[in-house]
């Protein structure tokens, strides 16, 4: 079978007495294939404290029970989703608010899920062996709902191995999205099994150094060690960064290159643009490139804006036939001028034409109304709308072969397209990285070669080393 998921639960309680409780919610059903009033069969192994579940028989039916999947009608498709909700004594061996591990495997129409307590240690992670693809395989680290893994996937250079991501609906969009990758949903911290990979793409909550953000601090130091294990375990050639400014002036990132430093001695790093390589939006971010051999960061450069066409906002607009829901522009700006915190504020790009060839950069709280976004104006300036999910996707160049799940409210997809990256610089980015390995790759060729051409067989049969 496939590994597919593995998701970190905490034990919840039911009943009186309280016994454990097995809530496995729908990303977790779904990934095993588990369908509405399916027969489950789970079998319990107190010693080794594992419960399997699976939607086939055991060739072995001691110590099985079954039960059928429950469902919750989701409140956006209006289609009942799978759940199983199951509690008892039977589940003894599992404590109350303590952390469990589910792992998930789905081959074909046959699911199982693998219950066992988590056990992690702080200072060790296991890596799981991968099969050697003719792509650069790639490791996503807080990959949000995985903008920067498509784009980096579209370039036809890499192949996506696994995620690692919090937040349950965004792993529900990675799994959507990369059918033969492996999602990590759960606490960076509770990671434990890593696959090994050619290069790691990170990009850290920002959050407390985005002037967009909370600026709430230090949530990032505790992810630094969980970090760094991860990528060491993932054995990655190259780490690719991606973050705010700020983050690279921060105590973390400090922390995060010392522990890092013995395994990747060669660090690039450049602040860029999103808007000079064509984007409509603006999107300053810096980006850094971390690699183990001094070839590869030899043989890399970071790209230069390219001289473009600079397009305008009606050229990534819906068609004309899409609807859209437009709102007041003197509503907004009673509410503006009401607002003595804005009444230096400009609002030069909040409200926009359709010739425009600049905009703000979009942000996760894009849906809120607010003079740092900027909004379609209508033609008699009485109006103005939001972008739709379609036009944010075209400015940020985003595949198109990138979509959402029907369960996603339609806030959190703006939440999710507005944390994520600018794919034409990460592609640009991406290029480049892909140029240091197909050099050090045809430089090993050439030495070996050129290791064969200094032997020679002489004409009496004997193999002579050539002097050079």
């Amino acid at each position: 079978m496939n590994l597919k998921l593995k998701k970190v639960y905490t034990v919840s309680k039911k009943g009186k007495p309280e016994r454990p409780r097995l809530f496995l919610q729908h990303i977790v059903c779904e990934a095993a294939g588990f369908k509405v009033q399916g027969e489950i069969y789970i079998n319990i192994n107190e010693a080794r404290e594992e419960i399997i579940l699976q939607n086939y028989p055991f060739d072995d039916n001691q110590n099985v029970h079954t039960v059928h999947v429950a469902s919750r009608k989701s409140k956006m498709s209006g289609k009942d989703r799978p759940l199983i909700d199951s509690a008892g004594d039977k589940y003894c061996f599992l404590d109350i608010n303590q952390k469990i591990e589910v792992t998930v495997f789905n081959k074909g129409t046959k699911g199982q899920i693998v219950i066992r307590p988590l056990e992690y240690k702080l200072f060790e992670n296991s890596t799981i062996p991968t099969q050697k693809d003719q792509r650069i395989r790639l490791l996503s680290v807080c990959a949000g709902a995985g903008v920067g893994t498509m784009v980096l996937s579209d370039t036809g250079l890499y192949t996506p191995i696994q995620e690692i991501e919090l937040e349950d609906d965004s792993a529900e969009v990675l799994l959507h999205n990369f059918e033969q990758s492996y999602v990590f949903n759960g606490d960076i911290k509770d990671c434990q099994s890593v696959a090994k990979v050619d290069m790691a793409f990170v990009s850290l909550p920002c959050s407390e150094h985005s002037s967009l953000g909370y600026l709430e601090g230090n949530v990032m130091n505790d992810l630094v060690l969980a970090t760094a294990k991860i990528i060491q375990s993932s054995q990655a050639e190259v780490i690719f960064w991606e973050n705010v400014p700020s983050f690279y002036k921060s105590q973390a990132w400090t922390s995060l290159k010392s522990l890092l430093a013995e395994d990747y001695p060669f660090w690039a790093q450049k602040e860029l643009e999103a808007w000079d390589f064509g984007s409509l939006a603006t999107r300053r971010r810096t980006y850094c490139v971390s690699f183990m051999s001094e070839e590869r960061f030899m043989a890399f450069d970071f790209p230069t804006a390219p001289k473009v066409r600079r397009r305008k906002l009606k050229d990534f607009l819906d068609r004309s036939t899409v609807k859209h829901e437009w709102k007041s522009v003197q509503r907004f700006m009673e509410s503006f001028t009401s607002r003595s915190a804005w009444k230096d504020r400009s609002l030069d790009l909040t409200f926009v034409r359709k010739e425009v060839e600049k905009i703000q950069c979009i942000p996760k709280r894009y849906t809120a109304q607010s003079a740092s976004n900027s909004y379609v104006l209508s033609e008699d300036g009485q109006s103005f709308r939001f972008l739709s999910i379609d036009e944010i996707k075209r400015i940020m160049g985003i595949p198109e072969n990138f979509s959402f799940p029907e369960n996603i409210q339609k806030v959190r997809k703006y939440e999710m397209l507005g944390q994520g990256v600018d794919g034409r610089v990460i592609k640009a980015i991406a290029n480049r990285i892909a140029y240091t390995f197909m050099k050090v790759k045809t430089a090993a060729a050439k030495k070996i070669e050129r290791k064969i051409q200094s032997y020679t067989i002489s004409s009496n049969g004997q193999l002579e080393l050539i002097l050079s």
